[in-house]
């Protein structure tokens, strides 16, 4: 065996990459902050839903138990909770907080355990 240096492995010049104008920095930025907006927005609507539906859910189970007062009570609670959630997603996503196909929506589980309730 003979003792042969391995050669040196060639290296090829990286290009310099552009450098971008404050334009392309500010509108990435931008973009950043607006998924940065939204990922804030989910996060807060994930959270507080189950906020929604819990006070629906006990809702149900008191009107089980005889105390209709009661429940009705919670589903009105739950339509506050709905109302704060719905302002906090859109303040959070910069919209504005008027969006009559958005109001029905959020609004939708809790008209309807309130109709449930008042039905029986």
């Amino acid at each position: 065996m003979t003792d042969r240096p391995t050669p040196a492995p060639t290296q090829t010049p990286t290009p310099a990459r552009p450098r971008k104008t404050r334009e392309q920095h500010e509108a990435e930025l931008a973009a950043l902050r607006k998924v940065q907006r939204r990922v804030a927005a989910i996060g807060f609507f994930a959270i507080t839903v189950h906020g929604i539906f819990g006070c629906i859910g006990l809702a149900f189970v008191l009107d089980g138990q005889g105390r209709h007062g009661d429940a009705i009570a919670l589903t009105l609670m739950a339509g506050v909770i709905t109302v704060i959630t719905y302002a906090g997603v859109r303040l959070i996503l910069k919209r504005s907080l008027w969006s009559p196909v958005w109001i029905l929506v959020a609004a939708l589980p809790t008209v309807a355990a309130l109709v449930t309730l008042l039905v029986r």
